[in-house]
Parts: C-alpha cells; sequence; structure tokens
C-alpha cells in the first residue's frame, strides 16, 4: 500500500507541475500585445496567426472586448519564434478604430513598439477596409465590412531565453505550492477552510450592494417596485389594477403576478427598516446579503453543513444575485435550506422519517411543510430541483430504506402539507383575480406591453429574439452564429449588470478548462471511490441538470432568447446535494484545489471586472 504522506508529495508534484507548465506555455512561450486605440463602437478585436498550411483559423486567434471611453488593451497571442506574420482584424462589426500605440513583448525577444506613421506603413490593408488614414494621431481604419483586416509581417528577432532566470521561477513555484500546502495544512482537516472563504464572499457581496448604483443589475427597478407594494399590503394585488402600472415590465409583466412569496417577506423587510429612510432597492438588497448571512453561518457548523454550501465557491454568478434586488437569491436560498434537510442525518426532515407522525413531531411536520410550500412559490426554474429531489428520494429509497412503503409514506404527507401552504397562497391570488387570472394576465401583455412585445404585434415587427424558431431560425444556427450556449455559459460564470459588463475572453477560456476538469475529476473520483451509489446519484444530478439546460435552450429558441446563467442556479442546490452524500469522494485533494481554482478565477471576476465595471455612486 502507497503511504498517505507519498501520496500527498505526488499530488503536489503533480499540482507544481502543471502550474509550471502552465507559466511555460502562457507567459514564456506566449507574447503579449500591448495595444492603446480608440473606437467608436464597443466591439470585438481580434489577431490571427497563420497554421502550418498558412490559413488562418479560429483556433490561432486572440480576441478582446473593445469600447468607447478605454484606451488601453492588453492580450496573449502566439509565440514569436515560431510566426512571422499577424493579422489584425479591428472591429467585428463596423466601427471606426484608431490605433495609437502597438506594444510587443516576450521574454527572450528585445520589445517592439510601434507608434509612428513610419511604423503603422508597415502594416498591410487586407480586406473590408473602406479608408486607411496614417497620420500623427495614429492608423485610422474606417471599415467597409464588419471584417477590416491588416497583416503585418514580423521582423526577425534575436531569440535569447534567459532559462536560467526562468528555471528560477520554476524551482519557486514548486517551492511555493509546497509552502502553502503546510501551512494552510490545519485548514485542509473537515474543509476548514470554507467559513472563512464564505466570510471573504460576504464581504464582496456586502461591498457590491453598497457602491452599486440603482437600476445597473437585472431588472432591478421591477422587483423593488413589486416589494414596495408589500408595505402596506398582504394579498396579491388585481391584474391591471392602475395603482401597480409602475411594476408593469416592458413585456407588459408584473413580478406581483409570477406567484413569488419573495416580494411579500421583501416588502415586510423594507417596511421594518422603513425608520432607518433607506431606499427601497437598498432595503431590498440588504434582505437578499441578510440570507447570505445565514448560509455563512451554516459553513461554520459541521462538515455536513459546509457541504452544502461548497458549490458555492465555483462561480462569481452566485455571490452576484446575493448582492442585489432579485427573487434568485431567495430561492437559491431556500433550496439550499431544504438540501440542508433532506441531506444532514439530525435534520427535521429525518427525524420525520424516522419517527413519524407524534405530538413531538407536529412542528417539525409543521415547519417542513412550510420549507417544501415556499420552495414552490419560487421562480419556475427552480423547479427542476424538486424534479432532482423526486429522483434523489427514490435513489434513497432504493439504495438505503429497509422500510419502504413507511419512507413513502412519511414522505407523502410532508409534500401534502407543503402543497397545502403553497396552495394557500395560490388560493389568495385566485380569490382576488378569479379564475379567468390567465385571460386578465393576457389582456395586460396586450395593454401594458411595448408594441414589439405586445401577443397581437405582427411576428415580423417584434423583437428580433422573440419566436426564433417561427421566425425560421435553424437550432444549429441559434447555438453555432447567435451563440446561446456560449454566451449562457459567460453569464453563468462572471457577466455583471445589463449583461455589458463581462470579462475577458481568456479568463472565459481558464475558466472553461478549470470546469471541465473539476466535472472530469467528481466523475473519475465517484466511479472510482463512489460505488454503484454514489454513481447512481451523480447521474441524477447530471440528467436533471441537463434537462434544465435543454429546457432552457428550447425556452430561448421558441420563446425568448434569454442567455442568462441565473436561470441554472437550481444546479447549484443539486451539487450540494450531491456533495454532502458523496463526502468521502469530495474529501479528495484534487477535487478540493480544483474547486478551489475555481475559486480564486471567481474572486478575480466579481473584484476586477464586477466591482470595476459596474456603474457606481
Amino acid at each position: 500500500m502507497v503511504s498517505e504522506r507519498v501520496k500527498i508529495h505526488a499530488l503536489l508534484l503533480l499540482v507544481a507541475s502543471l502550474l509550471s507548465w502552465f507559466y511555460v506555455s502562457q507567459l514564456v512561450q506566449k507574447a503579449t500585445l500591448t495595444l492603446q486605440l480608440e473606437t467608436t463602437k464597443k466591439t470585438i478585436l481580434k489577431v490571427y496567426w497563420p497554421n502550418d498550411k498558412g490559413l488562418y483559423t479560429e483556433k490561432q486567434m486572440s480576441q478582446i472586448v473593445i469600447r468607447p471611453g478605454q484606451d488601453w488593451y492588453s492580450l496573449r497571442i502566439c509565440d514569436l519564434a515560431r510566426e512571422k506574420i499577424i493579422r489584425l482584424d479591428t472591429s467585428e462589426k463596423p466601427a471606426i478604430v484608431t490605433l495609437k500605440r502597438l506594444g510587443l513583448k516576450q521574454p527572450g525577444f528585445p520589445p517592439l513598439i510601434i507608434a509612428s506613421p513610419a511604423g503603422w506603413g508597415q502594416f498591410m490593408p487586407v480586406q473590408g477596409i473602406k479608408t486607411l488614414i496614417n497620420g500623427p494621431d495614429g492608423l485610422q481604419v474606417i471599415p467597409a465590412t464588419g471584417d477590416p483586416q491588416l497583416v503585418f509581417t514580423l521582423p526577425k528577432f534575436d531569440y535569447h531565453v534567459p532559462w536560467a532566470l526562468e528555471l528560477t521561477r520554476i524551482g519557486l513555484i514548486f517551492l511555493l505550492v509546497y509552502a502553502l500546502a503546510f501551512a494552510c495544512q490545519p485548514l485542509w482537516r473537515d474543509f476548514s477552510y470554507l467559513p472563512l472563504l464564505m466570510c471573504f464572499i460576504l464581504a464582496l457581496v456586502f461591498v457590491m450592494a453598497a457602491i452599486s448604483r440603482f437600476d445597473t443589475h437585472p431588472d432591478e427597478p421591477v422587483h423593488v417596485a413589486a416589494a414596495s407594494y408589500y408595505q402596506n399590503h398582504s394579498l396579491p394585488p388585481k391584474i391591471g389594477d392602475p395603482a401597480i402600472r409602475h411594476t408593469y415590465s416592458a413585456y407588459g409583466v408584473s413580478r406581483l403576478h409570477s406567484g413569488e412569496i419573495v416580494y411579500l417577506f421583501a416588502g415586510k423587510f423594507i417596511r421594518l427598516l422603513s425608520s432607518f429612510h433607506l431606499h427601497p432597492y437598498q432595503s431590498f438588497r440588504f434582505f437578499n446579503t441578510i440570507l447570505f448571512v445565514i448560509l455563512v453561518l451554516l459553513s461554520l457548523y459541521t462538515v455536513p453543513e459546509k457541504l452544502i454550501v461548497l458549490p458555492l465557491l465555483i462561480s462569481p454568478q452566485i455571490w452576484y444575485v446575493f448582492s442585489y434586488a432579485d427573487s434568485d437569491a431567495f430561492a437559491l436560498f431556500i433550496l439550499l435550506i431544504a438540501a440542508c434537510q433532506v441531506c444532514l442525518p439530525t435534520s427535521s426532515f429525518n427525524v420525520f422519517l424516522e419517527k413519524g407522525l407524534s405530538r413531538k413531531t407536529i412542528a417539525p411536520l409543521m415547519l417542513l411543510g412550510l420549507l417544501t410550500g415556499l420552495s414552490l412559490l419560487v421562480k419556475k426554474n427552480f423547479y427542476f430541483f424538486h424534479l432532482f429531489l423526486v429522483g434523489y428520494l427514490g435513489w434513497r429509497l432504493c439504495f438505503f430504506e429497509p422500510k419502504k412503503k413507511i419512507f413513502l409514506q412519511r414522505c407523502l404527507l410532508i409534500g401534502l402539507v407543503g402543497l397545502f401552504c403553497a396552495g394557500s397562497w395560490w388560493g389568495a391570488d385566485y380569490y382576488v383575480n378569479g379564475f379567468d387570472r390567465n385571460a386578465k394576465l393576457l389582456q395586460c401583455r396586450e395593454k401594458f406591453a411595448k408594441k414589439m412585445y405586445k401577443p397581437s404585434t405582427p411576428l415580423h415587427k417584434k423583437h428580433i429574439y422573440l419566436q426564433m424558431k417561427d421566425r425560421g431560425t435553424t437550432l444549429q444556427h441559434f447555438l453555432d452564429i447567435d451563440r446561446w450556449g456560449e454566451k449562457s455559459f459567460r453569464s453563468s460564470f462572471g457577466v455583471y449588470g445589463y449583461t455589458t459588463v463581462s470579462a475577458s475572453f481568456t479568463y472565459y477560456d481558464f475558466v472553461r478548462f478549470a470546469g471541465l476538469a473539476l466535472l472530469i475529476g467528481i466523475m473519475v473520483v465517484l466511479v472510482t471511490r463512489g460505488g454503484l451509489p454514489g454513481v447512481t446519484l451523480f447521474l441524477l444530478t447530471a440528467a436533471a441538470s441537463l434537462s434544465l439546460l435543454v429546457v432552457a435552450m428550447y425556452h430561448a429558441w421558441t420563446v425568448d432568447f434569454q442567455a442568462q446563467g441565473r436561470y441554472f442556479l437550481p444546479m447549484v442546490p443539486m451539487f450540494a446535494v450531491l456533495a454532502n452524500k458523496t463526502e468521502r469522494c469530495f474529501r479528495h485533494p484534487i477535487i478540493q484545489l480544483m474547486i478551489l481554482a475555481m475559486f480564486f478565477l471567481s474572486v478575480y471576476s466579481f473584484i476586477f471586472v464586477g466591482m470595476q465595471g459596474v456603474a457606481k455612486f
């Protein structure tokens, strides 16, 4: 048997080797291109270098978003030792771009700087350029099409890599990995580092909530308007009531008719803080941050509670929804509490399943029913967690419950109490609006929506992102050209504001690589250590998550193109349950290191992209 010490050293050597490979391949063997430029529109600048056959492909390309008001940009491109020419595509859509300064730098090569008309004269137009003006203010590119192209022949460089210095740096990487591993060794036991990281995330959430301006986050005004109604009301309003006209969005839809109970709680919380003279949006944001505080407190307890909040580390988009006024934070919070109940051995749920109905378990039953009811009064996309939960109870019944009939009866009783709680709220809505509620909602859409969103508007006059399938957009075009998948992926791992604040393409590539490595790592560890129950639960989690993705994609294709990662938040409590029930697998050092890699990428995105990019006071 291989000793535990040998395994630890092998793991540290593997991590240090991977970091060294990354350092050499991404920093030593790639040049840094620095650009100072001006653009009239937000667009994408691309740099290509030819492959062995002299062709330019997307595989050998680097790109960056350029926008008015920002002058300096930096991106990694090719290895100057291997390339002789680069192609610069200044814009992806018609935009006048003025190049003012270009710099190339790579270890082992002398730096190259172009900032004069003589230097810009080396850039030759290929296609898509109407006018090329080379003057003292730089090289101005006026495009004729959406694909203006310039080529630049690289000068011959003397290649002298200071390998002694680079080997010293690689040695320091190994030393740093070992130093951090042994210095932080006490924190690895029982996920003791998790409360520290959760507190750090909480600080970021509070800062974002405090510094960002109102209406810089998705749909924040309509969320606040809906919550404000419940400051002085406790029943749902009448559909189309002139008093709530301001709560209707451009789609002619009010959040007050969504069936989500979060606005009732947020409205009462706003009223509770009214003596502090806060704006309603500030109180609503504080309400969401308090929900995150409770999740932080969960991480202070035993390992099972820590594993419930462990998935929160992997994406800044999860943290983001707790920093502004929205309904996703409450839904995610409720489902994570539900995940606690079904997982923790001493929870009210498991105690009730063990002891059944008695005088002592009536109160826990009522609380479980209330929690179940609240979990039903959330956004419809979170219902996929209920689909997963049914599968989880079936999984548990197959592998761990000898008294199957009693188990099913007690689960059914909890579900009935939950349906009664949720039904009370639904019944109140029908009491106010009648059983022709759906017809009234359609009338409101027709009355209050902007013309391009009205149901009666002819399809060719509606917004271009509505009913794309009916317009003749094929699924392949929807995925390849409209890029629903890529946009959804990016907005799942760090897109802020009204999807206008995003990171560089390199960041999303790193997240893609780290996320895929984590997923593969979890699969490998579960197959080798999880046994049949672990593998089965993973497949169940994957099936529920895939179902959510497919339905979201189909809805975006057939109804409304909304590529927003917050629609995938129900996956978080699913993976929380998976982590809890396969604890032994998630204790594996490699899995924890991969999760921490995702965490550090998330911190970078939240601070240097989100906080820097959103509008502030």
